[in-house]
Protein backbone atom coordinates (compact mmCIF):
# COMPACT_ATOMS: atom_id res chain seq x y z
CA UNK A 1 0.00 0.00 0.00
CA UNK A 2 2.80 2.66 1.28
CA UNK A 3 4.57 2.17 -2.59
CA UNK A 4 1.56 2.90 -4.33
CA UNK A 5 0.80 6.03 -2.30
CA UNK A 6 4.73 7.06 -2.59
CA UNK A 7 4.59 6.73 -5.92
CA UNK A 8 1.98 8.87 -6.67
CA UNK A 9 3.28 11.72 -4.72
CA UNK A 10 6.53 11.31 -6.42
CA UNK A 11 5.28 12.58 -9.89
CA UNK A 12 3.98 15.75 -8.13
CA UNK A 13 6.99 17.94 -9.66
CA UNK A 14 6.85 20.34 -6.83
CA UNK A 15 7.45 17.86 -4.38
CA UNK A 16 11.41 18.13 -2.92
CA UNK A 17 10.94 15.64 -0.54
CA UNK A 18 9.01 12.91 1.76
CA UNK A 19 8.35 12.00 5.10
CA UNK A 20 7.10 9.25 6.54
CA UNK A 21 5.76 8.81 10.28
CA UNK A 22 5.88 5.64 12.22
CA UNK A 23 5.89 4.18 15.16
CA UNK A 24 9.03 2.64 17.11
CA UNK A 25 8.19 -0.53 16.95
CA UNK A 26 8.68 -0.42 13.15
CA UNK A 27 10.98 2.33 12.31
CA UNK A 28 13.74 0.57 11.66
CA UNK A 29 11.75 -1.85 8.89
CA UNK A 30 10.42 1.44 7.64
CA UNK A 31 14.32 2.95 7.09
CA UNK A 32 14.73 -0.76 5.53
CA UNK A 33 12.33 0.19 2.71
CA UNK A 34 12.72 3.59 2.58
CA UNK A 35 16.75 2.40 1.08
CA UNK A 36 15.42 0.71 -1.24
CA UNK A 37 12.52 2.92 -2.49
CA UNK A 38 13.34 3.91 -6.24
CA UNK A 39 11.18 6.58 -5.93
CA UNK A 40 12.98 10.06 -7.12
CA UNK A 41 13.09 11.85 -4.12
CA UNK A 42 14.08 11.86 -0.87
CA UNK A 43 12.41 9.75 1.67
CA UNK A 44 12.68 10.55 4.92
CA UNK A 45 11.30 8.27 8.00
CA UNK A 46 10.18 9.78 11.20
CA UNK A 47 10.11 8.06 14.44
CA UNK A 48 7.12 9.92 16.39
CA UNK A 49 7.87 7.56 19.35
CA UNK A 50 5.23 5.38 20.35
CA UNK A 51 5.51 2.08 21.22
CA UNK A 52 1.44 1.20 21.72
CA UNK A 53 -1.97 2.18 20.91
CA UNK A 54 -1.87 3.85 24.67
CA UNK A 55 0.59 5.82 24.00
CA UNK A 56 0.07 6.86 20.46
CA UNK A 57 0.36 10.53 19.45
CA UNK A 58 -2.86 10.20 16.96
CA UNK A 59 -2.71 11.46 13.14
CA UNK A 60 -2.99 15.19 13.50
CA UNK A 61 -0.54 15.34 16.46
CA UNK A 62 1.92 13.12 14.25
CA UNK A 63 1.13 15.77 11.48
CA UNK A 64 2.43 18.51 13.66
CA UNK A 65 5.60 16.69 15.52
CA UNK A 66 6.57 16.56 11.70
CA UNK A 67 6.39 20.38 11.13
CA UNK A 68 8.22 21.05 14.52
CA UNK A 69 10.64 18.22 14.22
CA UNK A 70 11.40 18.91 10.77
CA UNK A 71 11.71 22.55 10.66
CA UNK A 72 8.72 22.48 7.43
CA UNK A 73 7.20 26.26 6.44
CA UNK A 74 6.82 25.33 3.05
CA UNK A 75 3.18 24.07 1.70
CA UNK A 76 2.31 20.62 2.63
CA UNK A 77 0.65 17.61 1.38
CA UNK A 78 -0.69 15.47 3.44
CA UNK A 79 -1.88 11.66 2.95
CA UNK A 80 -3.65 9.11 5.13
CA UNK A 81 -1.09 6.05 4.99
CA UNK A 82 -4.56 4.01 4.34
CA UNK A 83 -5.47 5.57 1.57
CA UNK A 84 -5.65 3.56 -1.81
CA UNK A 85 -6.52 5.15 -4.47
CA UNK A 86 -5.66 4.96 -8.46
CA UNK A 87 -5.53 8.43 -9.71
CA UNK A 88 -2.35 10.43 -10.34
CA UNK A 89 -2.14 14.04 -7.62
CA UNK A 90 -0.55 16.61 -10.23
CA UNK A 91 -4.21 17.88 -10.93
CA UNK A 92 -4.72 18.22 -7.15
CA UNK A 93 -1.01 20.02 -6.73
CA UNK A 94 -2.20 22.02 -9.92
CA UNK A 95 -6.23 22.90 -8.12
CA UNK A 96 -3.58 23.41 -4.62
CA UNK A 97 -1.55 26.27 -6.65
CA UNK A 98 -5.09 28.27 -8.26
CA UNK A 99 -6.81 27.87 -5.12
CA UNK A 100 -4.64 27.55 -1.89
CA UNK A 101 -5.47 25.01 0.86
CA UNK A 102 -6.97 22.42 -0.26
CA UNK A 103 -9.02 19.10 0.42
CA UNK A 104 -9.22 15.76 -2.15
CA UNK A 105 -12.47 14.34 -2.20
CA UNK A 106 -14.41 11.90 -3.77
CA UNK A 107 -17.84 11.07 -4.60
CA UNK A 108 -19.21 8.63 -1.87
CA UNK A 109 -22.69 6.76 -2.98
CA UNK A 110 -23.01 4.75 0.19
CA UNK A 111 -24.98 7.14 2.77
CA UNK A 112 -23.45 4.39 5.78
CA UNK A 113 -20.16 4.29 4.57
CA UNK A 114 -20.69 8.35 4.61
CA UNK A 115 -21.30 8.31 8.11
CA UNK A 116 -17.47 6.56 8.60
CA UNK A 117 -15.90 9.36 6.96
CA UNK A 118 -17.55 13.15 6.72
CA UNK A 119 -19.68 15.40 4.99
CA UNK A 120 -18.37 17.92 2.56
CA UNK A 121 -20.28 21.07 0.55
CA UNK A 122 -18.96 23.57 -1.67
CA UNK A 123 -20.21 26.39 -3.03
CA UNK A 124 -19.80 27.14 -6.91
CA UNK A 125 -15.97 28.27 -6.79
CA UNK A 126 -15.11 25.82 -5.14
CA UNK A 127 -14.66 26.26 -1.33
CA UNK A 128 -16.14 24.19 1.52
CA UNK A 129 -18.92 25.82 3.23
CA UNK A 130 -19.83 22.79 5.38
CA UNK A 131 -17.44 19.91 6.36
CA UNK A 132 -18.61 17.11 8.88
CA UNK A 133 -16.51 14.53 10.13
CA UNK A 134 -18.47 11.14 11.01
CA UNK A 135 -21.76 12.35 10.81
CA UNK A 136 -25.15 11.07 12.14
CA UNK A 137 -26.76 11.97 8.87
CA UNK A 138 -25.26 12.79 5.48
CA UNK A 139 -25.75 15.84 3.89
CA UNK A 140 -23.84 15.20 0.30
CA UNK A 141 -22.18 12.20 -1.32
CA UNK A 142 -18.82 14.30 -1.37
CA UNK A 143 -16.45 13.00 1.56
CA UNK A 144 -12.60 13.60 2.69
CA UNK A 145 -10.35 11.62 1.48
CA UNK A 146 -7.73 12.37 3.99
CA UNK A 147 -5.55 14.14 1.18
CA UNK A 148 -4.79 17.58 1.78
CA UNK A 149 -2.66 20.68 0.69
CA UNK A 150 -1.86 23.06 3.41
CA UNK A 151 -0.31 26.31 2.37
CA UNK A 152 3.04 27.07 4.27
CA UNK A 153 1.92 30.21 6.48
CA UNK A 154 -1.28 28.04 7.03
CA UNK A 155 0.67 25.45 9.28
CA UNK A 156 0.95 27.28 12.38
CA UNK A 157 -3.10 26.65 12.94
CA UNK A 158 -2.61 22.80 13.37
CA UNK A 159 -0.54 23.76 16.89
CA UNK A 160 -3.33 26.32 17.66
CA UNK A 161 -5.68 23.81 17.02
CA UNK A 162 -3.77 20.96 19.46
CA UNK A 163 -3.57 23.47 22.13
CA UNK A 164 -7.28 24.58 21.81
CA UNK A 165 -8.00 20.82 22.76
CA UNK A 166 -9.07 19.71 18.74
CA UNK A 167 -8.81 16.04 18.44
CA UNK A 168 -5.26 14.76 17.79
CA UNK A 169 -6.44 11.98 15.70
CA UNK A 170 -8.58 11.87 13.15
CA UNK A 171 -7.84 14.74 10.49
CA UNK A 172 -11.20 15.38 9.31
CA UNK A 173 -11.99 16.62 12.62
CA UNK A 174 -8.84 19.18 12.12
CA UNK A 175 -10.23 20.35 8.58
CA UNK A 176 -13.70 20.83 10.37
CA UNK A 177 -12.47 23.48 12.46
CA UNK A 178 -9.74 24.62 9.53
CA UNK A 179 -12.63 25.56 7.06
CA UNK A 180 -13.63 28.30 9.75
CA UNK A 181 -10.37 29.82 10.46
CA UNK A 182 -9.19 30.27 6.50
CA UNK A 183 -10.38 29.25 3.17
CA UNK A 184 -10.45 25.61 2.60
CA UNK A 185 -11.42 24.40 -0.97
CA UNK A 186 -12.31 20.89 -2.35
CA UNK A 187 -11.34 18.86 -5.30
CA UNK A 188 -13.14 15.83 -6.71
CA UNK A 189 -10.87 13.83 -7.92
CA UNK A 190 -11.92 10.73 -10.14
CA UNK A 191 -11.30 7.02 -9.91
CA UNK A 192 -10.78 4.40 -7.59
CA UNK A 193 -10.17 4.91 -3.56
CA UNK A 194 -10.31 3.25 -0.78
CA UNK A 195 -9.83 3.66 3.08
CA UNK A 196 -8.52 0.72 3.96
CA UNK A 197 -10.50 0.34 7.66
CA UNK A 198 -11.57 -3.01 7.52
CA UNK A 199 -10.92 -6.43 6.49
CA UNK A 200 -13.25 -6.70 3.96
CA UNK A 201 -12.09 -3.08 2.09
CA UNK A 202 -8.41 -4.39 2.46
CA UNK A 203 -9.55 -7.70 0.47
CA UNK A 204 -11.54 -5.91 -1.82
CA UNK A 205 -8.78 -3.13 -3.05
CA UNK A 206 -6.53 -6.16 -3.10
CA UNK A 207 -8.47 -7.92 -6.08
CA UNK A 208 -8.53 -4.49 -7.55
CA UNK A 209 -5.07 -3.58 -7.39
CA UNK A 210 -3.30 -6.89 -7.33
CA UNK A 211 -2.12 -6.28 -11.31
CA UNK A 212 0.59 -4.39 -12.43
CA UNK A 213 1.21 -1.56 -10.30
CA UNK A 214 -1.05 1.28 -10.81
CA UNK A 215 -3.45 -0.59 -12.45
CA UNK A 216 -6.63 -1.62 -11.07
CA UNK A 217 -9.16 -4.51 -12.99
CA UNK A 218 -11.84 -1.86 -13.85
Amino acid sequence: MIDYVIEKIDEIEEIDRIYVVVNDMFFEDFRVWAERSPVSKPVVIVNDGSTRDENRLGAVADISFVIEKEGIDDDLLVVGGDNLFDFGLQEFASFFAEKGTSAGLHVCDDPQLVKKFSTVELDPPGRIVFFEEKPQRARSNLVAICLYLFEGTSLPLVKQYLEGGGNRDAPGHYIQWLYKQIPVHGKVLKGSWYDIGDEKTYREADRLFSGPRGQSEE
